[in-house]
């Protein structure tokens, strides 16, 4: 008789998600590095994870909780075996291919269970082999929108990457960066939300950016994963991204430029470059308005924010 591994048996977890199920837990917060988390409402138990890394037996133990914590932001996901990043470990890394226009997104989520201050209390010591176990009413996690090469491969995430080398102006000085990592991923993120036009984001991008360097381009960010705010995110950072991708990029490798003019509504093209239409403004600013921070003496004493959904 065949029996399904670990990893098939996350993929049949998340399978058997209805999508009237919904979410069970108190919030989303940014803790006091700005790392996003989700607040429980109970505590979970984390087993030893091996040090080597978070096998996918321990992490069928793991998923159990985030399928029933988190229905509508695993909903139609899969298991990404192969972690990209590959440094990520200690993580659980879940998919959704979304189709664009000319281009596709992958979803990404990235759960982090590696333990470190403030997020957890040890039940049981580990040694050279383990982490020790503990349990937990915070779940650190990333949720990002990558863009793609059309019918490219989901679990590759062969993101369409941006040029090797990009001017970026940080405390009124100009600097041109040979390659990208010479500047932090924060600080080009600041960059992208410049670019972008800061009025259209209702939290500061210093706080919470919206676009983030991830996968050697632009991603954006998206808090509270659902279907229907991954659909929306995608109609909406489509024509945004190729608006960013030719100020870093004269042409794309992947598509002719005239094929960008199907977004006519919310960009303007011409020789000169791309520019764009109030049409996107509106619609990037409307999206972005129902997200805000909340921050009480309480939460400022625990160095915490919280991200608000209206």
């Amino acid at each position: 008789m065949w029996l399904k591994n670990p990893a098939e048996k996350i993929n049949d977890l998340i399978s058997l998600i209805d999508e009237n199920d919904k979410n069970k837990f108190e919030g989303i917060f940014l803790d006091v590095l700005l790392t996003e988390f989700i607040s429980l409402k109970d505590d979970i138990h984390i087993p030893k994870i091996s040090v080597s890394e978070l096998d996918y037996k321990t992490g069928l133990i793991i998923s159990k909780y985030l399928t029933d914590i988190l229905p509508e932001y695993l909903f139609k996901h899969h298991l990404l075996k192969k972690r990209k990043p590959a440094s990520e470990q200690y993580s659980l890394h879940f998919i959704k291919p979304i189709h664009g226009r000319i281009i596709d997104f992958i979803h990404i989520m990235r759960f982090d269970f590696k333990l470190t201050g403030g997020y957890g209390k040890i039940k049981n010591k580990g040694d050279n082999k383990t982490f020790p176990d503990y349990t937990t009413d915070r779940i650190k996690y990333k949720s990002r929108l990558v863009p793609v090469p059309k019918n490219s491969k989901p679990y590759m995430i062969e993101s369409i990457k941006l040029k090797p080398y990009l001017e970026i102006d940080t405390e009124c000085e100009k600097f041109t960066a040979v390659f990208f990592d010479e500047f932090s991923p924060a600080e080009l993120s600041l960059d992208f939300n410049i670019k972008a036009g800061e009025e259209l984001f209702s939290v500061s991008p210093r706080i919470y950016p919206f676009l983030f360097y991830d996968y050697f381009t632009v991603c954006m960010n998206i808090p509270d994963p659902t279907a229907d705010k991954l659909e929306k995110a995608v109609e909406i950072f489509e024509p945004l991204f190729f608006y960013l991708y030719y100020i870093y990029r004269e042409d794309a490798y992947f598509i002719e430029k005239s094929e960008i003019k199907i977004f006519d509504k919310y960009l303007d093209i011409s020789d000169s470059g791309i520019t764009r239409k109030e049409l996107l403004k509106d619609n990037l600013k409307q999206f972005f308005s129902c997200y805000s921070i909340l921050r009480d003496e309480d939460m400022m004493l625990k160095g915490l924010r919280r991200i608000i959904v209206d």
